[in-house]
């Protein structure tokens, strides 16, 4: 049986103005054939949490549709580090090797924007 090898890839922009959607584009390497599972963090937490959603798509294939919450993606700190990312199941195909986010920061009672990082980390399967 053959040994499948996961990397994990940081992929990072700053929300600088409240109220705004950014879309975001990025390339995978050339060697990942799959991507596993995803996660969303930011040095501001509250605000990904309070703020955010986004519309996430890998080679072209919607994973997560407009106006899907970040706190959906997110992970806690009591949740195992093996548990903590969303799983994607049998994995989507890295093909053109494009990963598209369109994030948006919507206003919120219970936050004070502030200029925050968002994060976003993928799980990928090596060729």
């Amino acid at each position: 049986m053959e040994d499948k090898k996961f990397v994990k890839k940081r992929y990072s922009f700053i929300v600088d103005t409240p109220i705004t959607t950014y879309s975001k584009k990025f390339d995978l390497d050339k060697n990942i054939k799959l991507v596993r599972g995803i996660l969303m963090s930011s040095n501001k937490p509250d605000l990904l949490f309070f703020r955010g959603s986004q519309k996430i798509s890998v080679n072209g294939e919607e994973l997560f549709p407009d106006d899907y919450e970040a706190k959906l993606l997110m992970s806690g700190i009591s949740v195992p580090p093996d548990q903590k990312y969303a799983d994607l199941g049998d994995g989507v195909i890295a093909g053109n090797g494009e990963v598209k986010i369109s994030y948006k920061d919507s206003e919120n009672s219970t936050t004070v924007f502030s200029a925050y990082e968002v994060n976003m980390y993928l799980m990928c399967e090596l060729a």
